[in-house]
């Protein structure tokens, strides 16, 4: 419920400094999936229903102040996620920038992609890294490196409840060796306390975990194809795991795309598990349609088949 008036303030704070002056970016999304598993009968949902606002206001240097809210409904409209919420003062150039509020944590993949919109699991539900925090961020891109350093609260995306909280760290350095930008290398760091839950969002039953973890990324754009990897080692609780990620995507036709993405978790008393998907996704206008099979090995082998109709739709006040 604090959240929920929290997104509403900020909404409203928006739209009206938007009738005075700056530009405002609206951006809503639609994620429909039906699912099928070996040991179920097919159900469909709507998986999220959302989006975000960018309130952009410039001076005589360019883009100077940015501020952002993300938010859905997930899960049948069921649960309400505040994402994001954050206002950014922009250095020169980009070679600093500080945000302060709810915002995104500088790790590993998602400095520049979200796995959430995808039809398969997002690696973060199992790692239990919290993707979004309170607090401050400063990030920024200087040569070929870009960088990012946030000091936040521990409590994702749950309700806070206490100032200013248990704590945590979490730094990126990413590297771009080329002009062509067809190669990113990242290096990530967290050390701390986090609410996390089943959910990997820090929403529903929360419990704290003390964490200390590193991972390592990069993405590879080929031709039609693009490479993404992230590995993670966590120490929590005087036990250590590792987690591995991966996912491909191969352009066939311009409104084709073959998706493939694969994880395996290796965890403290010898348990293991892992998922592998395949299928297919295919643009058209503001839609997307995603299809294909997932195999899950993690509590119990389990055999899916996922449909996702995905859509966004953009418009600049």
């Amino acid at each position: 419920m604090k959240t929920v008036k929290l997104f509403h303030s900020i909404t409203l704070l928006l739209c009206a400094v938007s009738l005075s002056f700056g530009t405002l970016f609206i951006d809503l999304e639609e994620d429909l999936r039906g699912r099928w598993e070996s040991d179920e009968d097919l159900t469909g949902e709507i998986n999220a229903l959302g989006g975000s606002l960018r309130k952009v206001i410039s001076d005589s240097r360019g883009d100077r102040f940015i501020f952002f809210a993300q938010a859905e409904l997930h899960n049948n409209l069921s649960e309400f996620m505040l994402h994001q919420a954050y206002g950014q003062i922009k250095g020169p150039m980009g070679k600093w920038n500080v945000s302060v509020g709810r915002v995104p944590l500088p790790w590993g993949l998602l400095t520049d992609w979200s796995p959430e919109r995808m039809p398969y699991a997002s690696p973060y539900r199992g790692s239990r890294l919290n993707t979004a925090d309170n607090g401050i961020l400063l990030d920024g891109v200087i040569g070929m490196a870009d960088y990012g350093i946030a000091l936040t609260q521990g409590y994702g995306m749950a309700d806070i409840e206490e100032f200013p909280g248990p704590g945590l760290l979490t730094a990126r350095v990413g590297i771009t060796p080329f002009i062509t930008g067809d190669l990113v290398v990242g290096l990530s760091l967290s050390h701390g306390t986090v609410a996390v839950s089943a959910h990997g969002h820090g929403m529903g039953h929360v419990h704290e975990e003390e964490q200390t973890a590193i991972g390592l990324d990069n993405t590879l754009y080929y031709g039609r194809g693009l490479v993404r990897f992230e590995g993670v080692v966590k120490r929590y609780d005087a036990s250590w795991e590792q987690h591995v990620f991966a996912n491909a995507e191969y352009a066939l036709l311009p409104r084709l795309t073959i998706e493939t993405a694969g994880q395996a978790a290796f965890l403290p008393h010898d348990e293991k598990g892992g998922s592998i998907y395949t299928g297919i996704s295919l643009p058209i206008r503001t839609l997307t349609f995603r299809g294909g099979y997932e195999y899950e090995t993690y509590h119990e082998d389990t055999h899916s088949m996922v449909l996702q109709l995905y859509r966004s739709f953009s418009t600049v006040r």
